[in-house]
């Protein structure tokens, strides 16, 4: 199953050695059916006092399912994101989950199955209940940022049409 991944990272041009192996390195990997774990799945950022990003990490499961793939792709794509600035300023913004979420989208449209979908669905759900702003955002911009995709932009030009979408539905959501 850790083929099918890097698969994915690969046939979506997110493959980048360097990443990877940092991703690698600063994840605390644990097994999916150990319930307690499951809420501390996600990206865990430090600044230091100045502002600037030093280092990330993630809290993933052991890769043994499409779900598994689907957690760690959306974790890898915020390490994807954020690696080339760590060193820098840089501030969280309310886009951060637009494009985790689409990529888990692409990835359950090349892979549908009843887990998958059952799996999206109740993400949705939670989603729509938290009043998480940066999900919010994510949802009502995937559609959108599915046809760009579609039309060959790449994670770098997703990423700035995300920042600008994201100003235009900033008081709609």
């Amino acid at each position: 199953m850790y083929n099918k991944f890097i698969g994915f990272l690969d046939k979506h041009n997110l493959y980048d050695k360097d990443i990877l192996k940092y991703f690698q390195s600063n994840s605390l990997i644990f097994d999916y059916s150990n319930e307690e774990f499951r809420d501390f799945i996600g990206c865990y950022y430090s600044f230091d006092k100045s502002g600037r990003l030093i280092k990330i990490k993630a809290c993933v499961p052991y890769i043994y399912d499409d779900k598994t793939i689907l957690i760690n792709i959306h974790e890898y794509i915020h390490f994807y994101l954020l690696y080339k600035k760590i060193g820098k300023k840089f501030i969280i913004g309310l886009d951060s989950e637009a494009l985790p979420i689409l990529y888990e989208k692409i990835y359950i449209l090349e892979n549908p199955s009843e887990e998958l979908l059952s799996y999206e669905e109740y993400l949705n759900h939670f989603i729509i209940d938290s009043d998480d702003k940066k999900y919010i955002l994510a949802l009502k911009l995937q559609d959108e940022l599915i046809n760009l995709y579609n039309k060959g932009l790449s994670i770098e030009r997703l990423n700035f049409k995300v920042k600008v979408l994201a100003r235009k539905y900033k008081n709609k959501i």
